[in-house]
């Protein structure tokens, strides 16, 4: 198995469709994916260690992407993450890249920036 294969990539999205299609996509090209329906689920039950890379939705109730990452990164947790989004806020944005976030995306996002941003991160 190469590198690709193994990597654990982790999605949170409040939104079961939207999570469903990313784990549906992201399973067709080799890796593995783990869903959480929340900031806090994925608090909760992710093994960090394992998660090569993070899909992050800004809206979610109770704990925001933007508010996911924070506390993460006051964790001292810096896994490659890329945050989506269906507003386009330029103030998400600045706030994002500043917390280290390697890539804002707009829904619907092309499949292709996704890919390029996984490929990537779990290189």
């Amino acid at each position: 198995m190469d590198r690709e294969t193994e990597a654990v990539i982790a999605i949170v999205d409040d939104d079961d469709d939207v999570g469903e299609v990313l784990r549906g996509l992201l399973e067709i090209v080799g890796y593995q994916v783990v869903t959480y329906k929340s900031g806090q689920a994925f608090l909760d039950d992710a093994q960090l260690a394992d998660v090569a890379c993070l899909v992050v939705d800004q809206n979610m109730p109770e704990m925001t992407g933007l508010e996911l990452l924070k506390r993460l990164k006051a964790m001292g947790n810096a896994t490659p993450s890329l945050l989506i989004t269906g507003d386009r806020d330029d103030e998400v944005t600045r706030q994002a890249l500043a917390l280290g976030v390697m890539k804002v995306l707009e829904k619907p996002m092309a499949t292709s920036e996704l890919l390029s941003f996984i490929s990537f991160s779990v290189g």
